[in-house]
């Protein structure tokens, strides 16, 4: 059983997530107050889809990482102050990352907004690539029966979303549109990947897991 201080890192994390991904709503406009006409509403629902193209690509890369953070801490079978530091470090910029769609929101396209975007959305997976080294080095928070390949696997996955987010920056630097659409090619890379990851750890249980099925 996992103790009292990884269950109170796992909850705050999954509470950090949740609300961040939820608050991305908050930055629609509210609706036209009494249209008369069907016309005004269409009008004013496609003037919203910037606003909804950038809620998308938030939440997507959000949810990328909220996957990685599940196949992590289903690891952990303990934390101490510096894991719990590099976990607080990440969650940081996830909510960072919040305000950085809302800029984005209102400065469209403009390179350096992007640009501070995609370095949040970096840092997120740094600080959690990070706690994952630290954590695994020697078994360190994990079980020591925990394959290499399992380790190798979920720090490999880590690295999916930063690379997608700095490759976007030089999307932006080449063209306007260049950093929106190196979002869009890489969600599907990135989903593609981390399914073939996660089928490959698919067949190994974790040492708790194992004691509870044989209780």
């Amino acid at each position: 059983m996992l103790n009292k201080p990884i269950q109170r890192l796992t909850q705050l994390s999954d509470i950090i997530f949740a609300v961040t991904m939820t608050i991305l709503a908050l930055g629609f406009d509210p609706m036209p107050d009494n249209p008369e006409l069907s016309e005004n509403v269409t009008d004013w629902l496609l003037s919203q889809l910037p606003d909804l193209a950038m809620y998308v690509i938030t939440f997507v890369t959000i949810a990328f990482y909220w996957l990685t953070h599940i196949h992590q801490f289903k690891y952990y079978q303990k934390t101490d102050s510096i894991h719990i530091f590099l976990t607080l470090f990440s969650l940081m910029f996830v909510v960072l990352l919040a305000y950085a769609s809302d800029l984005s929101v209102f400065y469209d396209r403009e390179f350096a907004v992007q640009t501070f975007f995609s370095l949040s959305a970096t840092g997120i997976g740094l600080f959690s690539s990070a706690a994952w080294i630290y954590g695994t080095y020697n078994r360190r928070l994990v079980t020591s029966d925990l394959p290499d390949a399992t380790i190798r696997d979920i720090r490999q996955e880590g690295y999916i979303e930063p690379i997608i987010s700095l490759l976007a920056i030089g999307g932006a630097w080449l063209a306007s549109w260049g950093w929106t659409a190196t979002f869009v090619v890489g969600f599907p890379v990135a989903f593609l990947i981390q399914s073939k990851l996660t089928n490959s750890k698919d067949d190994v249980v974790p040492i708790g897991d194992r004691n509870l099925h044989a209780s």
